[in-house]
């Protein structure tokens, strides 16, 4: 069992709105009403921060659409956005809500190889048209000015409240890129996402590190509300850890070369545990063995939404050793528990070549949690987890064939 994982929590929750860098000359969107669509502190109060990049260029940003919510839903769908964290950590100012925030919604696609082949500053010269690309959690890219207010798709910019919705066509799949407000770099993006069948989704960018991390329902809801009320209830920032639980499964179909089909455990699966403040170095590190082993001039950190087993993103020795004190197997069973002290992480199953799925998650103190790495890895809900705990007592164990 892992031991408890010490991670400094002395955030100081005050709410301060950041005074950012203005990429764009005039948003078209400023002046709608609209509140946000969770409790917003009142009593915060604006800061001054010095800007590390400005441009004169002016972007194209979006505008809300006159739209009729009497109308069919499956028309267009109001999404909303809420920013708040920290954006340079180097600075004095402290978490906040995040005005003026550039955020821009990508279409898969022939929109989604064009921003990149844009915005990624030669990183993408080798995607084909209409190639989807997306990148893990806390993964950057470096870009320019110039190619930021160059961008083929138009940006959407938060309000002094942090704030921010738009519409969107349910029929469409997209992912969510920020730009930093203090460098020329996409800070972070979501991976692949749709509004089909959801009434008003929201969705949550949180700044750590000066990194983006992009959440939507109850896990973006659970962070926003620490964020707000701090140690009120379930929520306690004490030091007490929390158990984690770590069930590896599989589907074994005809073609397993399994003598039954159905779930089953898979034994020795290694997930890796990175806190919040490592994650930069970790995806340093594997990007290093990407650049040093293929030297392709490509962007090493893509990930292969359509790959069978996982992510496909290759990793080394380097990477590895970083994480060595921080890998936790699953042992014989297929199932470990750890515990773990309160805080954010990236959590990645790793197979013996490439990371095949990351999750990264806030953690509370004293809480329960269970996650399935079936090549991904996910957070499960406390019924679902309960459920898979319960089915998996009656699973073979077997491994990878």
């Amino acid at each position: 069992m892992l031991g408890p994982v010490k991670l400094s929590l002395d955030r100081r929750w005050i709410q301060l709105i950041l005074s950012l860098y203005a990429l764009s000359v005039g948003v078209a969107c400023s002046g709608q009403s609209a509140s946000a669509p969770s409790p917003v502190p009142t009593e915060s109060t604006a800061a001054s921060a010095t800007p590390v990049t400005t441009t004169t260029v002016g972007l194209r940003t979006v505008p809300l659409p006159l739209v009729d919510e009497d109308e069919d839903e499956d028309v267009e769908v109001r999404v909303r956005f809420i920013a708040y964290g920290d954006v340079d950590p180097s600075d004095d100012i402290d978490f906040g809500m995040i005005p003026d925030l550039l955020i821009a919604v990508i279409n898969d696609g022939r929109e989604s190889s064009d921003w990149w082949d844009t915005v990624g500053v030669g990183n993408f010269d080798d995607m084909p048209p209409g190639a989807r690309m997306h990148i893990p959690p806390g993964a950057q890219i470096q870009s320019t000015a110039e190619a930021i207010a160059a961008s083929p798709v138009d940006f959407i910019t938060t309000r002094l409240d942090g704030t921010i919705e738009t519409y969107l066509n349910p029929s469409e799949y997209f992912s969510v890129c920020v730009i930093s407000p203090v460098d020329a770099l996409v800070a972070g993006c979501s991976l692949s996402e749709s509004v089909w069948g959801r009434h008003d989704p929201i969705f949550y960018i949180y700044f750590s590190h000066g990194r983006v991390y992009i959440d939507r329902g109850q896990d973006g809801s659970e962070r926003y509300h620490r964020f707000l009320y701090g140690h009120q209830g379930s929520y306690s920032l004490s030091g007490e850890p929390a158990t984690i639980t770590f069930i590896s499964t599989g589907d074994a179909d005809g073609f397993s070369g399994y003598d039954f089909v159905g779930k089953y455990l898979r034994p020795d699966a290694e997930v890796v545990v990175i806190s919040d403040t490592d994650i930069g170095a970790w995806w340093d590190a594997v990007s290093d063995f990407y650049e040093a082993t293929y030297n392709d001039g490509a962007y090493p950190l893509r990930v292969a939404i359509n790959w069978d087993l996982g992510w496909g993103i290759p990793y080394g020795y380097a990477a590895r050793e970083m994480a060595r004190e921080r890998i936790v197997s699953t042992g014989p069973t297929g199932i470990v528990d750890i515990d773990l002290a309160p805080g954010d992480y990236l959590f990645c199953h790793l197979t013996s070549r490439y990371i095949a799925g990351c999750d990264y998650e806030d953690i509370a103190a004293a809480k329960n949690y269970i996650f399935d790495v079936s090549y991904r890895i996910s957070k499960l809900s406390d019924n679902e987890g309960i459920q898979l705990l319960g089915d998996a007592e009656n699973w073979e164990i077997k491994p990878n064939s």
